[in-house]
């Protein structure tokens, strides 16, 4: 009888066991799982004491006094408690199934997962703040952990949580492909944030480099303390930058905040002036600035359970100091406020959801773990604008105390473009013709063009002073759009003569000086229209070192070229009288545009030069003639080139054969009709006169 009555006792304990964890509610596990909260399908029971073992956690006096929570995410706050939390997966399918459980939190300190064996025991995974980062078997920022469940099994899983801080643990089931393309999304997120935190970091310090003004200072040192915060409220800089220094993560929090709200504080008193605008709160804000830098250093004290504390004690007042100081000063139409305002407005609301959710006022939400990313961002942009308009207001006096100095020398500046080139400036390295020196001086490699109306002596012999001055001007204005169409500029006016330099292709000054010779010939059209005689042009081309720079004394300055290779440009052009040539260039210039296919030219004669030792060829550009007398010149050419072989190898009579042939076929070619005459007698080389 006493055998049986202990048998029924023993069934009734089964019987109301098995009826208490029939009633726990599971977390069934099937495909149309891909990202599910489950939190309120989880059971926690409070550890004040922290002694309470896996082995006690699983017998009936502990799993009577699990509760069920009530929200996705579970948030303890502030609390020192140990939080043992069970979990009962079901698999509601005939085959294996995998599953991932995240903590979608990041700053724990200890997390310990219980996870059950086909032995009956369990098997811990730890992982949390007091631990190297490295340690994890899933490499995340969060908790996460594998759930695999055979076909129709059921598993318990036991976890125990602890922290210093704020307590909250969001559970999210996952599909693993779900969660790898998540997990991408939110890092490419949280990527782009940290990027534009960077860039304005980066973009501040440059502008304090510039300006010099320690408000950029403090502002860059917010900003770096707010990514600080960030980067350990997230996870990311325990999972990327300090790794292997748990310290570093459970204490950085508090460092970053003192770091944050001190450079805010030092940045808000300046930036509006705080001690004109709102004089009564200055002292008040320098009490914040100290007791905010003194807890930067408290975590070199204290434990982080006591600094967590005196940093959330000292967040609010500032926050809330700052905004009403920025309030009373745009109230007092100080213009900084604006920008101030609204970007310490967005920033206020977002960070005030946040201080809420860890004193437990708010739920763990989208608002709430997100909202301060995208308040941050915009403020730190918003503030940016507000420094740029502060700066502006600042300089605004002085920059209208300076205009009308400013309008002088533009007026200056422009006047005495008209007399030296822009182009010769920049040559020399200077902005204005007001930073130029008597003695500026380069040497550059340059091509020389110098042009020339041939007789003029004549035609303005012909012509009253004034009609002198209204032709060379009629003519000159004509001319100098074409030399800066070709990247040239004239460094002079010689009376009739033009002085021109190109100092990026020798292939410009060929252009500008072939195009010239075009043009003349409708100039002469509009001369013809008005009675006038028609004028023809020489050019003459060179290029190689120059030196470029003033010369003068201090009084009266004036900018030139001085070099042999001006020299023999003006030689070269003076050769054209004598040739009949329209542009004749050195051998220099041809080596240089020799590869261009576009131009045409033909050897002219080996010259001596005043100044030069040794005879210097020369060469006619063939592409400035009329079209009937171009196509007579190349055609002639394999002749004529024949004929200049034979002349200057001493072979006259061959020479003067060949040139025969020339002229019978090109009876104008002035070039072989020149070397005709001198065959009679042979004398070579020509010699050009000085004044030549």
């Amino acid at each position: 009888m006493k055998k049986n009555l202990v048998y029924f006792i023993f069934c009734i304990f089964l019987f109301f066991i098995h009826t208490s964890l029939i009633g726990y509610e599971k977390v069934i596990v099937n495909d149309e799982i891909q990202r599910t909260p489950i939190g309120q399908k989880v059971y926690y029971i409070a550890d004040p004491e922290k002694k309470i073992s896996i082995q006690e956690i699983l017998t009936s006096e502990y799993q009577n006094q699990f509760i069920k929570s009530e929200e996705d995410g579970i948030n303890f706050g502030q609390t020192n408690y140990d939080y043992w939390i069970r979990i009962t997966f079901a698999n509601a399918k005939d085959i294996s199934d995998l599953k991932l459980l995240e903590i979608d939190y990041s700053n724990i300190d200890k997390v310990e997962f219980y996870r059950p064996n086909s032995n009956g025991e369990f098997e811990v995974e730890s992982s949390g703040m007091l631990f190297p980062f490295y340690i994890r078997k899933f490499i995340n920022r969060n908790f996460v952990y594998d759930i695999n469940l055979a076909p129709n099994e059921e598993k318990t899983y036991y976890i125990r949580a602890t922290t210093s801080g704020g307590l909250i643990l969001p559970f999210v089931l996952w599909n693993k492909d779900k969660f790898n393309q998540y997990n991408a999304d939110i890092q490419h997120g949280l990527g782009l944030y940290y990027g534009v935190m960077i860039v304005m970091i980066l973009y501040n310090i440059f502008i304090f480099l510039s300006v010099r003004d320690i408000s950029y200072f403090y502002y860059v040192m917010y900003i770096i303390g707010f990514l600080g915060i960030q980067l350990v409220l997230t996870g990311h800089g325990f999972q990327y930058l300090w790794s292997n220094y748990p310290w570093m993560q459970r204490n950085f929090y508090v460092i970053f905040s003192g770091i944050c709200l001190t450079s805010i504080l030092l940045f808000s008193k300046r930036f509006l002036n705080i001690k004109e605008t709102v004089p009564k709160m200055d002292k008040l804000m320098q009490i914040f600035i100290f007791l905010e830098a003194i807890m930067t250093f408290t975590p070199l004290i204290f434990p982080p359970e006591i600094t967590i504390k005196i940093s959330l004690v000292l967040t609010l007042p500032p926050v809330i100091l700052i905004f009403i100081a920025a309030i009373l000063a745009f109230i007092r139409k100080y213009r900084p406020a604006r920008y101030f305002l609204l970007a310490f407005t967005v920033l206020q609301l977002a960070g005030l959801i946040v201080v809420l959710k860890f004193i437990n006022v708010l739920s763990s939400n989208v608002f709430t773990e997100y909202g301060l990313y995208y308040g941050s961002a915009m403020e730190v942009i918003l503030l940016s604008i507000a420094l740029a308009d502060r700066i502006n207001i600042m300089k605004k006096e002085k920059e209208e105390a300076q205009q009308r100095t400013l309008e002088m020398q533009k007026i200056l500046t422009e006047s005495y473009a008209r007399f030296v080139p822009k182009d010769f400036l920049a040559s020399l390295g200077k902005e204005s013709i007001l930073d130029v020196r008597l003695g500026d001086q380069i040497q550059k490699d340059m091509a020389v063009m110098f042009s020339d109306i041939r007789s003029f002596t004549t035609l303005s012999e012909q012509m009253t002073p004034a009609e002198n001055f209204n032709f060379i001007n009629s003519y000159l204005k004509r001319m100098s759009p074409i030399i800066q169409k070709h990247n040239g500029f004239i460094d002079k006016f010689i009376g009739d003569a033009i002085m021109a330099l190109f100092q990026k292709s020798v292939i410009d000054a060929v252009s500008a000086g072939i195009e010239m010779q075009k043009y003349l010939e409708e100039y002469n059209g509009y001369r013809a229209n008005r009675n006038y005689d028609p004028i023809q042009i020489g050019v003459g081309i060179h290029s190689g070192s120059l030196m470029l720079g003033t010369i003068g004394a201090e009084e009266r300055l004036e900018g030139t070229v001085i070099s042999d290779t001006v020299n023999l440009a003006s030689r070269i052009e003076s050769l054209t009288k004598i040739y009949g040539s329209r542009i004749a260039v050195s051998e220099s210039t041809v080596l240089e545009i020799k590869n261009d296919s576009k131009f045409h030219f033909r050897f002219l004669d080996r010259v001596k030069v005043k100044g030069k030792q040794k005879p210097v060829s020369i060469y006619e550009i063939l592409d400035s003639d009329q079209p009937e007398e171009f196509d007579l010149k190349l055609k002639t050419k394999p002749e004529y080139d024949q004929a200049v072989k034979f002349f200057h190898s001493d072979l006259f009579e061959d020479a003067k054969e060949y040139f025969n042939r020339v002229v019978k076929v090109h009876p104008d070619d002035k070039v072989a009709q020149f070397y005709l005459k001198r065959l009679f007698p042979a004398t070579h080389p020509i010699k050009i006169a000085e004044n030549e």
